[in-house]
């Protein structure tokens, strides 16, 4: 069993993640997690916020998904700079490069000029999807905005 010292260190980590993910920074939740397990293997919390940490650092290709400070994406960066938009949801989110590419996404680095803040912004693929795919993208995509609709603190 932990020490009480221990025990504060966990939560104080735990208090961290849960600030980090409400800002999505995925790769912070990441790291922060796997201390946590280091201090207590078994602690579900921080199995839970390192598994969707994972997952949402899948969704963005390159080693970080942070909205800050994500590198560039090498040869992709150049493939896409021919075809790289603007600005997307007229004008609010101005580009400022290219980060990379899966198969269901590319993404960019922009500026949320509503929020004065670098945020990744994915770009859905669309061409190809049934039905059924374009459903599941939206209720994702609803669900997204209301996990970024709070206010900050």
């Amino acid at each position: 069993m932990a020490t009480d010292r221990i025990q504060r260190r966990i939560e104080r980590l735990l208090d961290q993640i849960e600030q980090e993910a409400d800002q999505r920074n995925w790769q912070l939740v990441l790291e922060l997690s796997k201390e946590v397990l280091g201090f207590a293997p078994d602690n579900h919390d921080a199995k839970a916020f390192l598994s969707v940490a994972e997952e949402r650092l899948s969704d963005i290709p390159g080693p970080e998904a942070q909205e800050t400070n994500l590198p560039t994406a090498g040869t992709n960066q150049r493939l896409a700079e021919s075809d790289q938009p603007a600005s997307f949801a007229n004008g609010r989110y101005q580009v400022k490069r290219f980060l990379g590419e899966g198969g269901k996404k590319k993404v960019y680095l922009a500026q949320d000029t509503l929020l004065d803040r670098e945020v990744a912004f994915a770009l859905i693929k669309t061409e190809g999807l049934d039905e059924v795919s374009r459903a599941r993208i939206t209720r994702e995509a609803q669900a997204m905005g209301r996990l970024g609709s709070h206010p900050q603190q």
